[in-house]
């Protein structure tokens, strides 16, 4: 015995973690993408430079945070995915183990 002991539950309660996670980002990513700065901050000239770069850099921010919420979501798949796989292993070691002993006749002490 390996002392190794899987939960499937725990791997599904942390899937569903990971997709509020996911949710989380995509929130975060469209607040920061919809970011505006205010050219009268720094006057009508320099505001629309400031605003313009301001604008792309919080678009690249909503980008990144949109492709790490993917791959969250997709690692949560996976764990689900890998919580499936142990359970069907773990049925399907189950049924060799009986079938083992198919065929054998029982002993019977007197």
């Amino acid at each position: 015995m390996s002392g190794f002991e899987v939960k499937t539950e725990d791997m599904t309660t942390f899937a569903t973690h990971l997709d509020k996670l996911e949710d989380a980002l995509k929130k975060s990513a469209d607040m920061v993408g919809s970011c505006v700065a205010d050219p009268g901050i720094f006057g009508i000239f320099g505001g629309q430079i400031y605003g313009a770069g301001a604008s792309m850099h919080c678009g690249k921010a909503r980008d990144h945070l949109n492709k790490y919420s993917e791959n969250v979501k997709e690692f949560s798949d996976r764990v689900r995915e890998a919580a499936k796989k142990y359970d069907a292993n773990e049925a399907e070691t189950e049924k060799l183990i009986t079938a083992a002993g198919d065929g054998i006749e029982e002993v019977k002490v007197k």
